[in-house]
């Protein structure tokens, strides 16, 4: 037996019916958005077609041919795409700002049941999940300013696990890059530790011990940051320089994996400077033209639906938001309610129904 696959397929075996290690419970109706979390029933606006209306046509119309002296076709195998086969790249691009303490807390609590319905359709499920650095900074810099270290010795009450000065020999330039892996979140309300991943990454793989502890290190970014570009941070994610073997994201990116890639801000992304049409331009680079290879998703303000809850940002009144305007350059695609009192409806419904069918649809190269 290999090592845990991230948490999922050491329950699941190979999609048995047993009650997985790793449930998030019921899930809550969202307050904007709904996603079914009971089956795995397309809710999204995937526009992606199978099979051929003009081969079905051709072959209805050759019975003009005499069935005599003919021999039984050859054995073609099974003539469906090979898929991802389980093989997915998960990019997780998540605000820092100070308004996404709750956030993060739903994200962290929802993953493993995400990760849990999309192991169970791939008897190999091999992840690599990324969290990464949008805002060009090392967020530990106000831990150690003369605001917080330098003059009360801590990081403030909302930080108490950070241990000032005693990491940040640990601090290099890719802990300082746009589009990095995080590894050492720090702040406010982050993991405050540096993550000590299976592999030497800055990324997750099939084989972490401790998936759960892992994701909770590198997505718990805290609100120590800026208010940060997530478009322009997701395309600087995904260039070969990045991902080639210098760079920060060494090997992350494969070639003959299903992309995911999931954007949650409370609020517009104003930051960024490409258009939607650029960032998918660059994200369909990333995965050679393919567009069956992009599962895009994005956790963000909806139209209020009744009573507002207290805290939260909506798209009251409506108007176009940049991170839809991204995810909507992709055919298989779904957004959520980042207020939700549980992501976990959205995760477990639509997208991961959207994978599911994604992989259906993608040949590698």
């Amino acid at each position: 037996m290999r090592p845990l696959v991230l948490a999922a397929v050491l329950a699941l075996g190979c999609g048995a019916d047993n009650s997985p290690g790793f449930s998030t419970g019921p899930g809550v109706t969202s307050v904007a958005h709904t996603s079914s979390s009971s089956d795995m029933m397309m809710t999204s606006t995937s526009t992606s077609t199978s099979g051929s209306s003009e081969d079905s046509s051709a072959a209805s119309g050759s019975g003009a041919a005499s069935t005599f002296d003919m021999q039984l076709p050859p054995d073609l195998g099974d003539p469906t795409p090979a898929g991802c086969k389980g093989k997915i790249d998960f990019v997780f691009a998540i605000s820092a700002l100070h308004t996404m303490v709750t956030e993060q807390e739903q994200l962290i609590a929802s993953l493993p049941g995400f990760m849990e319905t999309i192991a169970n359709d791939f008897a190999d499920f091999d992840p690599h999940v990324i969290s990464i650095n949008a805002d060009k900074m090392w967020r530990g810099q106000q831990c150690e300013s003369p605001d917080f270290c330098l003059n009360m010795g801590n990081c403030g009450e909302y930080a108490p696990d950070y241990e000032c000065g005693k990491y940040v020999d640990q601090v290099w330039t890719c802990d300082k890059t746009r589009g990095a892996g995080l590894v050492f979140n720090a702040g406010a309300y982050a993991y405050n530790k540096p993550c000590d991943l299976y592999g030497g990454n800055r990324y997750i793989i099939a084989e972490e011990p401790d998936p759960i502890e892992a994701f909770k290190c590198i997505a718990q970014v805290g609100t120590f940051g800026d208010d940060s570009p997530l478009a322009d941070s997701l395309v600087a994610a995904l260039t070969p320089d990045m991902n080639g073997p210098e760079g920060c994201n060494a090997g992350f990116l494969r070639p003959d994996a299903l992309l995911v890639f999931v954007l949650i801000k409370d609020n517009e992304d104003d930051e960024s400077t490409l258009s939607a049409k650029k960032v998918r331009d660059a994200v369909m680079a990333a995965k050679g033209g393919d567009e069956d290879a992009v599962v895009a998703l994005a956790i963000v303000p909806q139209l209020l639906v009744g009573d507002p809850v207290m805290g939260c940002t909506y798209n009251d009144p409506p108007g176009p938001q940049h991170l839809i305007e991204v995810i909507e350059q992709f055919p298989y695609h779904d957004d959520g309610d980042v207020c939700a009192e549980n992501y976990a409806p959205f995760f477990n419904g639509a997208a991961a129904s959207l994978v599911h069918e994604a992989c259906n649809s993608f040949i590698p190269q």
